[in-house]
């Protein structure tokens, strides 16, 4: 059964007991954690033996700059489950602003954080937008195995993944409330599956098929100019939305746990649960979806920074409010790295798993670095028909060519009248073949 270890975010609940008295339960993951304990003693002797994991021979970050190509899958059945096109641009905006530390916000970082804080050098380009208009409902079953693989197939009403070993797939869609025995215990913002077998997760912890690897996020918490809202359940108003739960799920896709690493099941813990990560303190639970600066839960423990740390609730791992979230530490950028160059190597491949003997095309952007005007030159092999897109570096498209067949031979296509400010383009050209894109610099 240890497809059911899976990450997963939620919303503290309240369920009702009676007509008029409620009484609060413990976050889902704590519950979830529960019932492991109980119903799967040797999965949990794993899950216990990787709190004091550490990840050896992480490298030192790294300074290049790694893409990845991301595919967003809108899975829909209201209409306001349907995303505007704008609102996935603002998410891509938002990772790509948070991956890279580019984020205005990280000025609220405490003081004695700010030299912990680090860039993870990540990019996210968009490569598709896939839009499927359903009549199926999305829940986990928390007692069982369902792990959502309907949203990730078109077969049983979702939208099946583009390749997980070259792309991030991100599935948006309403995820169902929870329920055990059919009473409503609280609400699943998102979830995400590591590579399988990292040092610092149990094992086999990642999906349960291929076709199932990425992310999955309710459509009301996607994008910060999102119009939909979504309620704290038991009261307190709405939950306030910043996409940083997105981030929080990549970051779990990419190897992160949670910092305060998952421990304390049912009751506060030792103190001495890890995360892998050797610069996140220490905390004996996650935070309540607050900004409380004054947290600290392990206090005395003098295991970071050598002093007596108060938690991070600043981290973008922890259960924080978005509004206050606002860094990645060093340890956690190598590890995030480390992850990208190795298991997860795959999605630095460009868009086609094509090799270039077997490529119909090849091309070039003359001249690049381009002071704004350059042109695409194709080398044809086989006539085909297809389009070419040039992107800016948040995905946005930014000209789109209309599909024109090419027969073999030499192509250029001139851009002289498109007006690019400063700043990293990418130009895709797209046939029946796959996709193939290069990087395009505009000073």
């Amino acid at each position: 059964m240890t497809r059911l270890l899976f990450v997963l975010t939620f919303l503290l609940a309240t369920c009702t007991e009676g007509q008029s008295q409620t009484r609060p339960i413990l976050c889902g993951n704590e519950l979830f954690s529960d019932i492991v304990r109980n119903n799967y003693p040797a999965l949990q002797e794993a899950f216990d033996n990787t709190f004091t994991s550490a990840l050896a021979g992480r490298p030192q970050r790294g300074q290049d700059p790694l893409t990845v190509n991301v595919v967003v899958h809108i899975v829909w059945k209201a209409a306001a489950e349907n995303l505007d096109e704008s609102i996935i641009l603002d998410q891509l905006r938002i990772l790509n602003e948070d991956f890279n530390q580019l984020n205005t916000d990280q000025v609220n970082l405490r003081s004695q954080f700010q030299p912990e804080a680090g860039a993870a050098g990540i990019n996210f380009q968009l490569a598709q937008i896939i839009r499927v208009e359903t009549e199926a409902e999305f829940a986990v079953d928390l007692l069982g195995t369902n792990l959502l693989p309907e949203v990730k197939s078109d077969i049983l009403g979702g939208s099946t993944a583009w390749d997980p070993e070259q792309y991030l797939n991100i599935w948006v869609c309403k995820i169902q409330p929870i329920e055990i025995f059919g009473i409503e215990i609280g609400q699943i913002l998102g979830f995400a599956f590591p590579p399988n077998n990292l040092a610092n997760w149990p094992p086999d912890s990642g999906a349960p098929d291929p076709f199932e690897d990425g992310v999955v996020i309710d459509y009301r918490v996607f994008g910060s100019n999102n119009p939909n809202t979504i309620d704290i359940p038991g009261g307190g108003g709405q939950l306030p939305v910043k996409g940083r739960t997105p981030v929080h799920e990549v970051g779990h896709y990419f190897g992160l746990r949670h910092i305060w690493g998952d421990g304390g099941t049912l009751g506060p813990n030792d103190c001495a649960q890890s995360d892998g990560i050797d610069d996140t303190p220490f905390a004996n639970a996650q935070s309540a979806f607050d900004c409380d600066t004054t947290k600290n839960t392990c206090a005395q423990v003098e295991m970071h920074y050598g002093q007596d740390t108060p938690d991070l609730v600043e981290n973008y791992m922890d259960y924080a409010s978005e509004e206050c979230m606002n860094m990645f530490t060093n340890g956690q950028v190598a590890l995030m790295r480390n992850v990208l160059e190795g298991p997860r190597s795959g999605l630095l491949i460009p868009f086609s798993a094509v090799t270039e003997a077997e490529q119909v095309l090849s091309f070039d952007i003359l001249p690049n670095p381009s002071d704004d005007q350059f042109s695409v030159v194709l080398e044809i092999k086989e006539k085909f028909t297809g389009t070419v897109r040039v992107l800016d570096a948040n995905g946005r498209n930014m000209r789109t060519n209309a599909p024109e067949p090419f027969s073999p031979g030499r192509h250029r296509i001139d851009f002289d009248d498109l007006t690019l400010a400063p700043g990293m383009y990418f130009v895709e050209i797209r046939n029946e073949q796959g996709v193939f894109a290069k990087k395009l610099i505009v000073y």
